[in-house]
């Protein structure tokens, strides 16, 4: 519910549309950064982990990764981008036969909403019971991704929402989570997991799979500059 001001603007709503504008330039900052750099070919850079024997957590791929991701046995992409953020276009998957689940959540402090965490832990689940390895990426592979994948851990692997985030942790030490990401993965936790004891997702919006698109102040953002 966005806050109002006397003049009858939406403060918060504002303020997201703010991020949304700082998080396009910090992007192409980043990108650049760490193409220049050489970070995206350092050998100690991994730019995805396997984290489960189902499952590759990492970045954003490019659209050269998608024959060796396909050699890999990955035959799902999970995107947590948003559209500017994306190198791949979803025909690029299918032409490999790969399935992509796009579900589009802004970067820095942002996480997926409650019913879109259900669909990509079920696609994932879906996947794997059928022996496809899933790739699921963000940007960077540390905090949009990691919580969909700290869900699925919590629900299919029985971890508790601490043991699942060091366990993955310990395979790709970089992860972490802003504030929003952690509580909607204890959310997850009590509300599917503990709770209900039902798989359904309530309130979830069925997002199609087939094309991909040709809570802090706005203060706190200063804090997360060195996300990557």
């Amino acid at each position: 519910m966005p806050i109002l001001l006397r003049s009858g603007v939406a403060l918060l709503d504002s303020k997201r549309a703010l991020v949304g504008v700082g998080a396009r330039a910090l992007f192409t900052q980043h990108f650049l950064y760490h193409m220049l750099s050489g970070t995206r070919f350092s050998p100690s850079f991994a730019w995805w982990d396997k984290v489960d024997e189902f499952i590759l957590l990492g970045a954003v791929p490019f659209p050269a990764d998608v024959p060796r991701l396909k050699e890999l046995g990955v035959l799902g992409v999970v995107t947590l981008n948003e559209p500017y953020e994306t190198l791949v276009p979803t025909s690029l998957y299918h032409a490999h036969n790969i399935v992509h689940l796009v579900i589009p959540t802004r970067d820095y402090l942002f996480a997926p909403s409650f019913g879109d965490i259900c669909q990509a832990v079920d696609f994932i689940h879906g996947n794997a019971s059928l022996g496809k390895t899933t790739y699921v990426h963000c940007k960077a592979g540390r905090g949009r991704s990691t919580t969909i994948v700290l869900c699925y851990l919590v629900e299919h692997k029985e971890m508790t929402p601490d043991a699942a985030y060091e366990y993955v942790r310990s395979i790709r030490p970089r992860v972490l989570l802003a504030p929003s990401q952690w509580q909607a993965v204890q959310d997850f936790y009590h509300l599917r997991v503990k709770k209900t004891g039902n798989h359904g997702c309530m309130n979830s919006i069925v997002r199609k799979t087939l094309d991909f698109p040709e809570k802090w102040d706005l203060a706190d953002l200063t804090m997360v500059l060195w996300w990557w």
